[in-house]
């Protein structure tokens, strides 16, 4: 069957726009790609419309090209009326090109998503829409000052992620759309936009749907698949009879108390600690057996999701005063969430939900053979489970002056102070015995992409202690201000004037040799200082590190030798990414905090940064990733993301993604759920080389994720 991508736009040159809001020629839209587009009724949309067609995935639309430098600095947001009729979510690349070619390919989680050889653009955003709704898909121009990269949430829209270069809007020459998912013949999907314009106006959301797309157990209701709960009956008698069978769970007979192996020990300290036998890296558990840390994430009786600005998508809301809902009912920022899995669990518990749900989920994890309670959980449920755990450490130290993201001053006395306040939260966990070891924060922002910080720093004239010891480190590194001025291109009277500077690009060679050395000076320091402060509280427990998202630069080794395991969020499919080095370099073992494989086969159109087939394909995916893991003397433990699906209209971000365990109802995926106790059976004899690991490699798919 031949794949088809089918986009189409309304040809005013006015629509939804005001004399403040420029509408692109939507003709020389067309021009830009005929070969692919012809003019046609819309379906979700009235009027005439454009419908493109792509045959493979990497063509492209390109919405405006020239140089007008008013019509970009003097708009807000770039909006895009959009709809499409699919079964799975659109995934819509915005590319912002500047006359010179970006500084490199861009990348995420899921590998290159930017660039080829026609060029890469300086900055892309991508962003998920929802299926069957029209939607305003929103895009803040601000974003292009490459501080943030999340998107905070529009009506209807998902989630966005900004990633590449920074650069001004008035400098844009060229900006294009990418579509996805593509991939014959699995994926066939047909879009609509409405049109494409700038405003300075937030715009408003369309009308309210006139057929919910949330159902009152949460569920989307655009399909059916297997497992989807029909009625209350249907749930209550799913956990009643889930809570009858939880007290009968334990772990194996061969396992310890802790989920250790008995097979093989060592000495016993107490606590959980790393160890090398001469052959691999292992954990060690408080009674001296070894241990791999296999665990879930996201282990917490919530799934809650944004609300606020499209409360027209639900067939049932609770009033917020409801005694039995009212705590399935919060707020984040500026928006109102709600949660549907704690309401299920209201439904059929009423008073007792939390206590049965404590009691179900124990039993579960039991059942299930695993051994950790992973990052993002419930840790006052965690802390009475009997069942090892890792801590998310909150609050990392910052600072009121930002270098780059949310990069803290780092020289700046406040750093010190707020590092001794950060490692204070230890003191009530440092003689628990079932914590494993803790994270100091997740994912920082300042590590997606291979930025020099130190540049980054120089962005604005913004004054710190940073810039004054790089000053003073210049001054060590040159023997005069005149030395300094000629490797630089410079004409300073001395070196503190170089804090008064701004740098839209390197002046030299020699200057971009000057500011990446100094960069690991700053994450070198960004590192110590929190370390030492939470090895004085508690000098028990593991340093499991910062859970970057992937290795983005040689930067991130410079923590190794102050982490007692390297962590990382490792989206590999189908295997974990590679490891062997991280260990080579920071002579520690490695320790996966998250992945995942999701499919759009059941109840939720997207599948995550990691994409399979069907729920089976799910589950063989698990297989081979958990146990090609644990054949690597490397890897003392990986975490899946997460135990709950997320909710169909998004979470706090928008992720929409069918990557739990459970589902909303707490119906749990029986393919994945089987092949991971297959795996986890016999985890420890992988990990010793007595059983060769699963080897069995599932079809990659393009990844539904944003």
């Amino acid at each position: 069957m031949k794949t088809t991508i089918v986009i189409i736009i309304v040809l005013f040159l006015f629509s939804c726009a005001t004399e403040n809001s420029p509408t692109f020629d939507i003709q020389q839209i067309q021009k830009s790609n005929n070969e692919i587009s012809v003019v046609e009724n819309g379906v979700g949309f009235e009027g005439n419309v454009l419908k493109i067609t792509p045959t493979n995935d990497d063509q492209s639309l390109t919405i405006w090209e020239g140089t007008d430098p008013d019509l970009w600095k003097n708009a807000q947001y770039l909006v895009c009326e959009i709809w499409h009729d699919n079964d799975f979510s659109a995934v819509l690349n915005v590319e912002f090109f500047r006359n010179e070619r970006g500084a490199g390919n861009i990348v995420t989680q899921s590998g290159t998503e930017a660039g080829d050889e026609d060029g890469t653009p300086r900055m892309s955003a991508k962003i998920g829409v929802l299926p069957k709704l029209k939607t305003k898909m929103v895009f803040p121009l601000e974003h292009l000052n490459g501080q943030e990269i999340f998107m905070r949430r529009f009506p209807r829209q998902l989630k966005g992620t900004v990633l590449g270069d920074r650069m001004k809007p008035e400098e844009t020459s060229k900006v294009i759309l990418r579509f996805g998912p593509w991939m014959e013949p699995h994926f066939m999907p047909e879009f609509e936009i409405a049109a494409v314009y700038l405003t300075n106006d937030e715009p408003e959301s369309f009308s309210p749907v006139t057929e919910p797309v949330v159902d009152k157990f949460g569920q989307w209701t655009v399909k059916d698949w297997p497992g989807k709960t029909k009625n209350e009956q249907e749930l209550e008698t799913l956990l009643a009879g889930q809570l009858a069978s939880a007290q009968t769970n334990s772990f194996p007979e061969n396992w310890s108390k802790y989920g250790g192996w008995k097979e093989k020990k060592f000495e016993a300290t107490g606590f959980f600690r790393a160890h090398h036998d001469g052959n691999r890296w292992w954990l060690v558990d408080p009674e001296g057996y070894v241990f791999v840390s296999v665990g879930v994430d996201c282990i917490r009786s919530t799934a809650s999701g944004v609300s606020s600005g499209q409360e027209d998508l639900f067939a049932w809301l609770p009033d917020e005063n409801d005694e039995l809902y009212k705590d399935g009912i919060s707020g984040r920022g500026e928006y109102q969430q709600v949660d549907f899995y704690k309401f299920n669990l209201m439904r059929v518990f009423g008073e007792k939900w939390r206590e049965n749900w404590e009691t179900i989920t124990s039993g579960q994890i039991r059942d299930f053979g695993i051994n950790t309670i992973g990052n993002w959980s419930d840790v006052g449920y965690a802390r009475k489970s009997g069942i090892p755990y890792v801590l998310p450490l909150s609050r990392f130290p910052s600072t009121k002056v930002q270098l780059y993201r949310d990069f803290p001053d780092v020289f700046a006395k406040e750093y010190e102070n707020n590092a001794k306040d950060f490692a204070q939260q230890l003191n009530g966990y440092k003689n628990d015995s079932y914590l494993i070891g803790y994270f100091l924060r997740n994912e920082p922002n300042w590590a997606f992409g291979a930025h020099d910080i130190a540049f980054e720093m120089f962005a604005t004239p913004q004054q710190s202690e940073s810039k004054n010891t790089f000053a003073k480190w210049l001054s060590q590194q040159y023997s005069s201000v005149e030395e300094l001025n000629q490797t630089w291109n410079l004409d300073l009277s001395d070196f503190e004037k170089i804090t008064q500077l701004v740098f839209d690009e390197y002046p030299s060679e020699g200057a971009k040799k000057d500011f990446w050395k100094f960069s690991e000076i700053l994450v070198a320091k960004y590192v110590n200082v929190p370390c030492d402060e939470v090895e004085k509280v508690d000098p028990n427990h593991l340093n499991l590190g910062m859970r970057y998202a992937w290795l983005s630069s040689d930067l991130l080794y410079k923590a190794g030798e102050r982490f007692d395991v390297f962590s990382i969020n490792g989206y590999g499919n189908p295997g974990p990414p590679e490891t062997a080095e991280i260990a080579k370099i920071s002579g520690k073992p490695v320790m996966i905090g998250e992945f995942h494989f999701g499919s759009t086969d059941r109840g939720l159109p997207a599948t995550g940064i990691q994409g399979v087939l069907s729920q089976t394909d799910r589950g063989k995916a698990y297989r081979y990733y958990i146990e090609q893991g644990l054949a690597r003397p490397e890897l003392i433990g990986m975490h899946y993301f997460q135990w709950l699906d997320q909710p169909v209209f998004g979470r706090f971000d928008g992720e929409n993604y069918n990557i739990g365990f459970m589902d909303i109802c707490n119906n749990p995926y029986k393919e994945l759920i089987e092949a991971a106790k297959q795996t986890h059976q016999k985890m420890y004899e992988v990990a010793s080389g007595t059983e060769q690991p699963f080897n069995e490699i599932i079809e990659k798919i393009p990844p539904i994720h944003y």
